[in-house]
């Protein structure tokens, strides 16, 4: 059973500050990056996204290059496998150069901060694991 409020991460309680004292409790490597957002260094770098309008969740993005010798075709075909064998997280092609990991985190309702953890660990553990595994030749 969880504890009083103060435990759960909760819409009302939403912030980056609130995020990152709770990586930070966790031994887990942050910072905010110029333009404020904040950042965990596990294996990759992902950054840690609040909703800001509906605070209902917290996106969790990585972002990867492209070869730019690989084509389009073989980039979408990567895309489509990571998306039906990595459940987890859904990668997309961002643009030419770009490929996105993402996922969000729904909060309503409130989450452990032991959940959130874990989650974003999970999540760090799979873009180079999905990469090694689909994207030789096409993820830089």
């Amino acid at each position: 059973m969880t504890q009083p409020n103060e435990e759960l991460i909760t819409p009302e309680n939403l912030s980056k500050e609130l995020l990152k004292s709770i990586l930070d409790a966790a031994y887990m490597d942050t910072s905010l990056d110029n333009d404020g957002d904040l950042i965990v260094r596990e294996s990759i770098n992902c950054w840690i996204i609040p909703n800001a309008e509906r605070k209902d969740k917290i996106e969790l993005l990585s972002m990867f290059g492209f070869e730019p010798s690989s084509p389009r075709l073989q980039r979408l075909e990567f895309v489509n496998k990571v998306n039906s064998e990595f459940a987890f997280v859904k990668a997309i092609v961002q643009s030419e150069e770009t490929l996105h990991f993402q996922y969000d985190i729904m909060i309503a309702g409130g989450i452990t901060k032991k959940a959130f953890v874990l989650a974003v660990k999970r999540f760090c553990s799979i873009p180079r694991s999905a990469a090694a595994e689909h994207g030789d030749g096409i993820v830089a």
